[in-house]
C-alpha cells in the first residue's frame, strides 16, 4: 500500500500485520530442528577415543550447532527461497517507509513500527533466541559428555576454583548454624529422596566426585541466570505487549481503579519473581538429579518455566518505571511552566 503524508493513512498502515511474531514462529521451528539434532547427536562416543577426547569432539559439534542456531534467516531462505512471503512483506514495509518524504516523520514511524513488532527480529533478538537454545544444548553436552560415571572427566584448576567458591558460600544442614547464600538440603520430594538413597546425606553427597559436578553445574546456572533472563526478555519484549500485557501494565494507568489493579498485579508478579530468583540462585540441588537421570532432565524442563514468570515481572515493573518517570516529567514541566509564568 502506498503511503502518503496523511496521518490517517500512516496510522492505518501501522496497524497492519505483525512480522515479528511471524518471523519468530519460523525461527523457533528452525531452532527446534537443530535442538533435536543436538538432542540425538550430542553424546555420541568414538570407542577409540578417551573421555576427554570425546568431550572435545562433542564440544566442537556443539559449537557448530550454535553457529547453525545463530543464522535462522539463512535456513529460512534456503527452505523457502528468496521470494518467500515474509521477505516480500518485509520489502513492502521498507518500500512504504522510504515513500515517506518527511525524514523526521519517517524516523518516528520506523521507531513506532519497530516497537510494535511490524518489522522482523533484529540481529540482537535473533542471537538472543539462539543463545537460549544453545544453553539447553550445553545442558545436554554437560550431562552426557562432561560427566562420566558420576564424576567430571575434565576438572582443571579454574573449575576447581568455581567449585570452591560454591563450597565457601554453601549452607548445609543444620542451616541455622551456617547461613550462607547457597544451600544444599535434601527435602522430602522424590528427586531429593533418590539423591539421598544413592549418596546418603548432604555431607556425603558433597564429598563425592559427583558433588563436584553438581556444584560446578550450579555455578554455571548462577553465572548464566542474568544472561538467560536478558535473552528471554529481548525475545519476548514485543510479543508480551501484543499478547495483552499492556492492558495491566502500570504505564497505562488512567484511573484510581487501574492504579489499584496494577498494585495487586505487582504483588503477584513480585511473588513469582522472588520464588524463581531464590530457587535458581540459592537451591544448589534443584537440577541435580537431571545430571544423572535423563528422565529427570526432561522433567526438570518445567522448572525453567519460572524464567518466563520472572520476565513477565520485569516487563511489568518496567511499566512502573515508565509510569513514575512520565508523572515526574509532567510535574516538572508544570513546575517549570509555573515558574516562567511568575517571572512574566
Amino acid at each position: 500500500m502506498k503511503i502518503s503524508s496523511d496521518n490517517e493513512s500512516i496510522q492505518e498502515w501501522m496497524t497492519s500485520d505483525r512480522l515479528y511474531e511471524e518471523y519468530l514462529f519460523f525461527y523457533l521451528l528452525i531452532c527446534l530442528f537443530w535442538f533435536f539434532v543436538g538432542l540425538f547427536s550430542i553424546g555420541v562416543r568414538i570407542p577409540v577415543f578417551n573421555d576427554i577426547q570425546n568431550l572435545i569432539l562433542n564440544s566442537v559439534w556443539f559449537l557448530l550447532l550454535c553457529v547453525a542456531l545463530s543464522v535462522p534467516k539463512f535456513w529460512y531462505r534456503l527452505i523457502k527461497g528468496k521470494n518467500a512471503y515474509l521477505f516480500q512483506a518485509t520489502d513492502k514495509v521498507y518500500e512504504t517507509l522510504d515513500s515517506i518524504e518527511d525524514v523526521e516523520q519517517r524516523e518516528q514511524v520506523h521507531k513506532q513500527i519497530t516497537s510494535n513488532g511490524k518489522l522482523p527480529p533484529n540481529r540482537l533478538e535473533t542471537l538472543s533466541l539462539a543463545f537460549l537454545f544453545a544453553f539447553i544444548l550445553f545442558d545436554i553436552l554437560y550431562t552426557r559428555c562432561w560427566i562420566r560415571e558420576l564424576s567430571l572427566v575434565w576438572q582443571p584448576d579454574w573449575v576447581n576454583a568455581c567449585i570452591g567458591w560454591i563450597h565457601n558460600n554453601l549452607a548445609l544442614p543444620p542451616t541455622s548454624e551456617n547461613r550462607k547464600f547457597f544451600n544444599l538440603y535434601f527435602s522430602g520430594n522424590s528427586a531429593d529422596t533418590k539423591l539421598k538413597q544413592q549418596f546418603g546425606d548432604e555431607w556425603a553427597f558433597l564429598a563425592s566426585p559427583f558433588g563436584d559436578a553438581a556444584m560446578f553445574y550450579h555455578f554455571i546456572r548462577v553465572v548464566m541466570f542474568v544472561p538467560i533472563l536478558a535473552a528471554l526478555s529481548i525475545v519476548l519484549w514485543k510479543p508480551l505487549k501484543f499478547m495483552g500485557m499492556q492492558q495491566i501494565e502500570p504505564r497505562n494507568i488512567h484511573s484510581v481503579m487501574s492504579f489499584l489493579r496494577s498494585c495487586a498485579w505487582s504483588l503477584i508478579f513480585a511473588f513469582f519473581m522472588a520464588i524463581g530468583t531464590w530457587g535458581f540462585l540459592t537451591n544448589a540441588n534443584w537440577f541435580t538429579l537431571g545430571l544423572i537421570d535423563q528422565g529427570a532432565w526432561f522433567h526438570n524442563l518445567y522448572i525453567n518455566g519460572l524464567y518466563l514468570f520472572i520476565v513477565f515481572g520485569i516487563r511489568f515493573f518496567y511499566g512502573w518505571f515508565v509510569f513514575w518517570k512520565n508523572n515526574f516529567l509532567k510535574f516538572n514541566n508544570r513546575y517549570l511552566k509555573g515558574m516562567n509564568n511568575e517571572q512574566f
